[in-house]
């Protein structure tokens, strides 16, 4: 079976109006003007199932006969910063999903964390510059900032008792999880001091990042622990991988997102949305220094796997020249195509052919068994693991 698909954005508050339309063309159904288009799901998963291309009352979910698929593909556009977020592992989702079952806490409340008992692992390719948070930075690193944040000429009192209590903290056995879990719980009465915070850029250019999420979420503790993170910028065509606890929030871009067909998320800050710090610290990774860049490795010409620790998914991209047809390749399991550039023609060995033009997107079943692509475009392919 191959068969084009498509969505609806997700109008999420910290999307783009003009991301999406900008890369994609103004003739995309998938981008209004008028609402802030934050994410496009091209999968099974019950959020926002696709639905086919040539029969939009039916979603691809309904088509397969109620099968989910093991992972969810995305297009991922920010203009303002997402929350920062952790997301369980396996032993961790069944858990709280089982326990809050038990609670009777619907799972469409507010207050719920485990919308359902899978992990979340998921890795980003950037579209566009691409700016993000990830993991912690080198303990080193940690403590000079909050030495500087101390010592810093012209900020109060108050700033400085706080930050030195901070730098004590750091210097105890599990001195970073002691002072994530301090900032975290400071809820409400850090207004001051991220204010002064954020008025030290005007000193200091590693400070911006904190005056530019103050003024969106003003003493919120997520102001605090970004200075604590990876601030990292993405080139197109590179990637983060995002195994079970890592902390990070994408700040803006537009991106490829996969992940496991989960919606399972700990929030920690900068967010209106619902916050459970203890629940949060169960399930962060508290390793500091490593940022989980993804190395592409080309496998052939026109072919580059994004090798990713997990067995939910593979990712690759393809990217065929002119009409040069590309050797068959066999798929492990059922498989999302999305075209993110140019024109490309897909065909399978039951002789089915759909044509992709950028922003275009593709359902192709596991019995299928083999598939060519050819063209003058880039697409990526999603598949699950056998």
């Amino acid at each position: 079976m191959l068969v084009k698909i498509s969505n609806q954005p997700r109008n999420y508050a910290w999307g783009s109006r003009t991301l999406i339309r900008d890369y994609f063309g103004p003739d995309l159904t998938l981008a209004s003007p008028d609402q802030p288009a934050a994410e496009v799901w091209f999968g099974t998963h019950a959020g926002s199932p696709a639905l086919l291309a040539d029969d939009r009352a039916t979603t691809l979910r309904d088509h397969l006969g109620g099968h989910q698929l093991s992972f969810l593909l995305k297009i991922l556009a920010a203009d303002q910063p997402l929350s920062i977020q952790a997301h369980p592992n396996s032993q961790q989702a069944k858990a709280g999903f089982a326990r809050e079952e038990a609670q009777g806490i619907a799972v469409t409340a507010s207050n719920r964390n485990y919308k359902d008992d899978q992990h979340k692992p998921e890795i980003i390719v950037a579209l566009s510059d691409f700016e993000a948070l990830c993991g912690f930075k080198p303990l080193n690193e940690i403590d000079q900032l909050l030495e500087d944040m101390e010592t810093h000429s012209g900020v109060s009192e108050g700033f400085r008792i706080i930050s030195t209590q901070w730098r004590k903290l750091l210097h105890e056995p599990d001195g970073l999880r002691k002072v994530f879990s301090d900032i975290s719980h400071r809820r409400g009465n850090l207004d001051g001091f991220t204010a002064e915070l954020t008025a030290m850029a005007d000193f200091e250019a590693r400070f911006a990042l904190a005056e530019r999420l103050n003024l969106l979420y003003p003493g919120d503790p997520g102001v605090v622990l970004a200075l604590l993170m990876n601030h990292v910028f993405l080139e197109p065509g590179e990637a983060l991988f995002l195994p079970a606890g890592n902390i990070h929030a994408y700040l803006s871009g537009l991106g490829v997102e996969l992940m496991a067909a989960s919606d399972n998320v700990l929030r920690g800050g900068l967010t209106p949305k619902h916050v459970d710090i203890d629940e949060l610290e169960r399930v962060v990774d508290f390793t500091p220094g490593r940022i989980p860049l993804v190395v592409p490795r080309e496998i052939s010409s026109g072919l580059i796997q994004y090798q990713c620790n997990t067995d939910d998914f593979l990712l690759y991209k393809l990217e065929p020249s002119g009409e040069r047809l590309m050797a068959d390749l066999s798929l492990p399991s059922e498989a999302v195509i999305l075209c993110t550039a140019g024109e490309i023609a897909i065909s399978n060995s039951l002789e089915e052919r759909v044509l992709l033009r950028r922003g275009e997107a593709a359902f192709m079943s596991a019995d299928a068994k083999f598939f060519s692509i050819s063209g003058s475009g880039t697409a990526f392919l999603a598949t699950g693991k056998a």
